[in-house]
């Protein structure tokens, strides 16, 4: 197992390793992982150990012939595993990539050890960008601002997961911390979600003069320059109108809260923007909250207090006293 997690770091063509071989290694680990959970396969792989097929078969063969001291259970190599995984992010030579934070994520959700995703997701902002120039690194600095340094929503929700599972708050609100509450995130949000109609707002003034110029010309009765700003103003009337409607609609939505709302004063804008934290910071609630309608409102203790608390901060309101039924 460690002659694998250290073939990451292996000068091949270059000291700085590919993401290809990253991500082999940590499907290698992952599959390794899953092998020694289950109890079947590990007693699957033993019996193919003399004639292994692939590296994570012959990792299984090595585990299970081998004369280990009684001291190394399968904890211990579970354990193992997610060192050597945290290890290999964490490298100076080792860019965490996208794919990378993924796969790493899906393994130590695999492993119920999540405790290391809110450094490695500041990692993946802050680390430094290692270069390779005739077999020397050098760093560039990283940019955590920037839209590519942002967490996918997937894996971002994954790690949240996990952490709920193990039933730990303040790794739950790290998380979400250095994930959704990112400026990076809501600047990929933006492009994601808003630059298409954004963009259409910006072609509609010439599109709706052309139509304009048209019916300014199609028109006898009046003058054709007078009819064509009149019919200007007509369409981006109605085209403000109907925006309008639809910004309104769309940022002021709450169907989809259920504990966690909005606190009066914050902007529309701001609430679209930060929908995904607030829908996250939900989940949490709901995960430490009673499941029961009737009972909600009765929680107290330590946690649940800080919870509370952490909410509130945020320009969010836990328990909103007119929302909960029977309150209206």
């Amino acid at each position: 197992m460690q002659e694998l997690a250290g073939s990451v770091l292996r000068p091949q063509d270059s000291p700085v390793p590919a993401e290809q071989r990253i991500l082999y290694v940590l499907e290698q680990l992952d599959s390794l992982a899953k092998s020694l959970v289950d109890a079947k396969t590990i007693n699957a792989a033993s019996k193919h150990a003399k004639h292994p097929d692939t590296a994570t078969s012959a990792l299984l063969g090595s585990v299970n012939n081998r004369q280990a001291p009684s001291s190394v259970t399968k904890a211990t190599l579970l354990t193992l595993i997610s060192q050597k995984a945290e290890e290999i992010v964490r490298h100076d030579y080792v860019f965490i990539t996208p794919g990378v934070l993924k796969a790493y994520t899906e393994l130590q959700t695999l492993l119920h050890q999540p405790s290391s995703f809110p450094d490695v997701f500041s990692l993946y902002a802050n680390k430094p960008v290692p270069v390779a120039a005739s077999n020397t690194v050098s760093f560039s600095p990283a940019t955590p601002d920037k839209i590519n340094t942002a967490i996918d929503p997937k894996t971002a929700n994954a790690a949240l997961s996990a952490a709920i599972t193990a039933h730990d708050l303040p790794l739950a609100t790290d998380i979400i911390e250095t994930s959704f509450c990112t400026p990076s995130f809501r600047k990929a949000k933006v492009l994601r979600q808003a630059l298409v109609p954004i963009g259409g707002l910006a072609l509609a003034p010439p599109a709706a003069y052309s139509l304009a110029s048209v019916f300014g010309a199609w028109q006898p009765m009046l003058d054709p320059s007078q009819a064509t700003w009149m019919a200007f103003a007509g369409i981006m009337t109605y085209i403000s109108a109907v925006s309008m409607t639809g910004y309104v609609a769309i940022t002021t939505a709450n169907d989809q809260m259920d504990r966690v709302t909005w606190a009066q004063g914050v902007p529309l804008w701001e609430r679209w923007v930060r929908e995904d934290e607030r829908a996250a910071v939900d989940r949490v609630a709901g995960a430490w909250g009673f499941k029961s309608l009737e009972k909600r409102g009765e929680e107290e203790g330590v946690d649940w207090e800080d919870l509370r608390e952490w909410v509130g901060r945020r320009g969010m309101v836990l328990d909103k006293v007119e929302l909960m039924d029977g309150m209206e």
